[in-house]
């Protein structure tokens, strides 16, 4: 059965000349693998500029709910993000972004509120000049919300350490090693109050950036499985470096 529905590419793999497989969240089905034949010839050999992590795409494709990979009858630019695609800074986000997405998007069922969000996220990343260098921490945080994640703040005034562990903010110092002094750790300080609108007033120095980074990735890899190394990490914090 041919189905459309709007997407957001993850990321691609080469298995021949002129097929890729696509892994791409949709708007109707979640997370699905798609084959896409004829990306190189001269026919489809457009189809390889907008095929780029985080690109907004349409497709028709063949959908079977118990096969592992779907069959792309047509793709197509959904949304141009030309603005990530030329910015180097914009471009190491996306591909950041994109490799977390790719660990942590599992589920093949539709939820259209994360979709929306991502979606919508991107959009922003594409058209906004502003405080870009902390869109990466900015998506993180949110996504968060829409993962089931967010943590529990309400004692974060009284209490001392947040333990990544257990999501909330606790009295005495965990007996690990996974936790957050409120008054050393920037992102404490900042992780419910940072959004799209307001990420250009953050001022972070090299090292503080890293820190949020790192500790958001532990806390993400503590309460989610999937999540290993990141090609992509080492090329971001050089880039803001």
């Amino acid at each position: 059965m041919l189905t459309k529905t709007k997407a957001i590419v993850l990321s691609s793999i080469k298995v021949k000349d002129n097929t890729l497989i696509l892994h791409l969240y949709t708007e109707e089905f979640g997370r699905c693998n798609y084959l896409l034949f004829g990306a190189q010839s001269k026919r489809g050999g457009k189809k390889l500029a907008f095929i780029q992590p985080l690109s907004l795409v349409e497709i028709e494709a063949e959908h079977h709910p118990n096969k592992d990979l779907q069959k792309i009858k047509e793709i197509k630019v959904d949304c141009p993000t030309s603005g990530i695609l030329f910015n180097p800074y914009k471009n190491s986000i996306a591909f950041f972004l994109s490799e977390i997405l790719t660990n942590i998007l599992k589920t093949s069922e539709k939820d259209e509120t994360l979709f929306l969000f991502i979606h919508n996220s991107i959009r922003y990343l594409d058209t906004t000049e502003s405080g870009i260098s902390n869109f990466h921490i900015t998506f993180l945080v949110k996504l968060s919300y829409f993962l089931g994640l967010w943590p529990d703040i309400d004692r974060m005034k009284d209490y001392p350490y947040f333990d990544l562990k257990q999501a909330s903010f606790v009295l005495n110092k965990p007996f690990h090693n996974f936790y957050l002094e409120t008054k050393r750790s920037p992102i404490l300080q900042h992780i419910t109050r940072i959004n799209y609108r307001n990420m250009h007033v953050f001022r972070f120095s090299r090292n503080e950036r890293n820190e949020i980074i790192e500790k958001m990735l532990d806390y993400y890899r503590l309460h989610m499985q999937g999540i290993g190394d990141l090609k992509s990490l080492s090329v971001l914090k050089e880039v803001f470096d």
